[in-house]
Parts: C-alpha cells; sequence; structure tokens
C-alpha cells in the first residue's frame, strides 16, 4: 500500500512510501479520495517515497488543488530526494508552498 491514513478531528496525515507512480496512481487515489471528501488540514509525509514519476506528481498536485479550493491547511513534510527532483524539474515548489529549493551549484 502507497499510502498509509491518520485520520483524526484535527487533521489527516497521509504517508506516503515506496513507489508513487503509474502503476499504483489508480489505487493511490481511490484511498486518498475518501479523505478528500473531509474538510480536514492535509499533512503529507514524503520522506519515504523512493520513486516518484508525472502520475505521482499529479496525485501531489491533485491533494494540493483540494487544499486550496477548500480553504484547508497543507503541509507537504520530508520530501524525499526523489520528490525534490520531480518538484524541482517541474518548477512546482511554489505551487507546493516551498519557499527555499536547495540546488547544488558546479565549482
Amino acid at each position: 500500500m502507497p499510502v498509509m491514513i491518520d485520520t483524526n478531528e484535527a487533521r489527516c496525515a497521509l504517508t506516503f512510501s515506496g513507489e508513487l507512480n503509474i502503476y499504483n496512481a489508480a489505487e493511490t487515489m481511490a484511498q486518498v479520495k475518501t479523505e478528500l471528501s473531509k474538510t480536514l488540514p492535509l499533512h503529507l509525509e514524503l520522506a519515504e517515497v523512493d520513486e516518484v514519476d508525472a502520475a505521482g506528481l499529479q496525485i501531489l498536485m491533485a491533494i494540493r488543488l483540494h487544499a486550496l479550493s477548500h480553504g484547508v491547511d497543507f503541509q507537504l513534510a520530508n520530501p524525499s530526494d526523489a520528490v525534490m527532483d520531480l518538484i524541482e524539474l517541474s518548477d512546482t515548489a511554489g505551487f507546493f508552498g516551498i519557499t527555499q529549493v536547495l540546488t547544488e551549484v558546479a565549482a
């Protein structure tokens, strides 16, 4: 299961792990969609994501759009290197509320 969901009266925590890609996108979105029917603050834990592709990015973007359209707090926490690489490549750091993206500068 690519996402574990922990919902209480204060927030919905979504912990993603392993692969977040085209091969499990439909299953992952089905799991997440139920939680999005609620208007709780969303906390996405991404430290354990070791592979993410465009389909995974679309899932994260759909969750972010839900938060924006429903006026709920959104936190993208501990993005793994794979997640950050895709966010940087797609130039979506601002969309996700990431204010500082560190990149290596070649000497």
